[in-house]
């Protein structure tokens, strides 16, 4: 009886478990061993590129060799890392088949809104001026988040394993992502 009840315990424990750190909020958890307050990212999108392009950190292959070492960058950066995306971002990294890992500080702005920044003022930290220029990042438009792709050309074929989601620092000390 006795081993009866410990083995149901066990059971239902294991299961409950299982279950919190499986799935949450209807997305499966993706990088359950990251040092987040979830155990993992619950909060993402699969698909499509929710980053902003303020300020931009590109890191490839083999220093990131998927999503959760993409995510994990962000979290090494928690000043100035407020979300990433994996994705094909070249056509370079389509012919080798390493998707690209790309930090930002900020996220796609909706398409209704439109930032410049004054690249001359001393109040700019983080900000690399000639980056945002060269890449013709400012002013800053907003537009629909866009599709992933995995084709050569990065415009026809949708790539679902694509991720790109935000990384929180809350102010009590806890990540969330």
């Amino acid at each position: 009886m006795y081993l009866t009840t410990t083995l149901s315990v066990a059971l239902l424990f294991t299961t409950t478990l299982a279950g919190l750190l499986a799935k949450r909020d209807g997305l499966p958890r993706i990088c359950p061993y990251l040092k987040t307050a979830d155990y993992g990212c619950i909060r993402y999108t699969k698909g499509f590129d929710v980053t902003g392009v303020t300020t931009e950190v590109d890191l490839t292959f083999p220093q990131i060799k998927d999503e959760c070492d993409c995510i994990q960058a962000c979290l090494n950066r928690p000043t100035t890392c407020a979300n990433y995306v994996w994705k094909f971002s070249t056509p370079d990294s389509v012919k080798k088949g390493h998707r690209t890992c790309t930090l930002y500080s900020n996220f796609n702005l909706p398409s209704a809104v439109s930032i410049e920044i004054d690249l001359n003022s001393p109040l700019n930290q983080n900000i690399n001026p000639a980056i945002l220029t060269a890449n013709n990042n400012n002013p800053q438009n907003g537009a629909p988040v866009p599709e992933a792709f995995k084709d050569i050309n990065l415009n026809t074929i949708h790539d679902p394993d694509a991720v790109s989601g935000p990384v929180w620092q809350l102010s009590d000390g806890r990540t969330l992502c």
